[in-house]
């Protein structure tokens, strides 16, 4: 280059590209200090949580009862109601069941009247008997009576005729009929005397029936009791057989459904997942070192990875009283001594007040709650 060039002033261009290069770069400082200086500031007057989810209450559906999967009317992503069939459980054994129940119980008003009918020809056959006994028992005694004046009679007879055979006055074939009327007397005697006995026997038998009387009037009470048992059995019958008609308790949504029409369950085995998608909510994991920042009732921003620019208020309504640590299935002991500081984490729920469509669980989410200002 020549002394004359060297000397000659800088071109406009260079000049003006030097200006636009130095501006550019200021507004670029000046917008990055913007940044800096807004990201510092919200990070003194928010709580800023990153790694935040959408929660919701999963219900887990559960077989009550084993058996076959005769129907099942939703599949995975289907909208329910509350009370909707979800899985119907072959239940035709305990319809038999219940029908067999049923037909006890329609039994119990038959039996209990064929008992009081045989109670009271029972009492009706008794009552005859009874009376029939006492007129035998009167007869005999009768017949028994007569006998015995007789046989005081002939006594006396055989006395004198044997008394004037001493004296010679009678032969001794009058003492020996005189004997022979006494014997026939005395054997009338003895049988008077056994049907008083078989009488007052078969008096005692006819009021031993009676105790039948009471075996039927047990009978009858046993019927009675066996009402509520078999109604209890009935009850118990269906409820195991509306249990096997599986109804939604929710409006909500099928997350997943694990069995299949025709596949076999067992009694506890699981059958589907729902839940509700008006009932959704943030679960955030907070530091434990910002929890004096904010309380129960803090206002929070909630914006979704799913939906840009999308912000969602809510509230904090729940701080756990114990860190997740605390939960933790595999403990973190220290045997060699060596310790190293970790921050805690504190499980928070956030409650949304704003709309709630397209959330679901487990949905990323970050999370800003206000800070408490002194």
């Amino acid at each position: 280059m020549s002394t004359e060039e060297a000397s000659l002033p800088p071109r406009p261009g260079r000049a003006r590209r030097r200006i636009v290069r130095y501006g550019a770069l200021l507004a670029v400082l000046g917008l990055a200090a913007y940044f800096v200086q807004d990201w510092v500031v919200r990070r003194q007057t928010h709580v800023y949580v990153i790694d935040s989810r959408i929660a919701s209450d999963i219900i887990t559906i559960g077989a009550q009862d084993g058996g076959v999967i005769t129907e099942l009317p939703v599949g995975t992503g289907d909208v329910i109601r509350r009370g909707a069939v979800l899985v119907r459980i072959d239940h035709r054994e305990l319809d038999l069941q219940i029908e067999e129940v049923l037909a006890r119980m329609s039994r119990l008003p038959v039996d209990r009247a064929r008992l009081e009918a045989e109670m009271a020809l029972t009492r009706r056959q008794v009552e005859a008997a009874t009376e029939a006994a006492r007129a035998r028992i009167a007869v005999a005694e009768a017949e028994r009576t007569s006998v015995e004046a007789l046989m005081a009679q002939a006594t006396r007879e055989l006395e004198r005729a044997e008394q004037l055979y001493r004296r010679k006055v009678v032969s001794s074939r009058a003492v020996d009929d005189a004997r022979a009327d006494f014997a026939d007397l005395e054997g009338r005697m003895l049988r008077a005397r056994a049907a008083v006995l078989a009488a007052r026997a078969e008096q005692r038998q006819a009021e031993a029936e009676r105790d039948r009387i009471d075996v039927l009037a047990r009978q009858i009470e046993l019927l009675e009791a066996e009402r509520p048992a078999l109604q209890a059995r009935l009850d118990q019958l269906q409820t195991r057989r509306d249990d096997r008609d599986i109804a939604s308790g929710i409006d909500g949504v099928v997350d997943q459904t694990f069995i299949e029409a025709g596949e076999y369950v067992r009694p506890g085995q699981r059958l589907l997942m729902i839940h509700d998608p008006d009932n959704v909510w943030v679960a955030a994991n907070i530091k434990e070192t910002e929890l004096g920042r904010f309380r129960v009732g803090s206002r929070a921003i909630v914006r979704v990875d799913a939906f840009p620019g999308r912000e969602i208020t809510g509230r904090v309504t729940w701080i756990a009283p114990a860190a997740s640590s605390v939960f933790a299935l595999l403990p973190n002991p220290n045997p060699s001594g060596n310790f190293t500081k970790v921050t805690q984490r504190v499980p928070v729920r956030i409650d949304l007040e704003g709309a709630k469509e397209g959330l679901r669980p487990g949905m990323m989410v970050e999370v800003a709650i206000d800070a408490e200002r002194d």
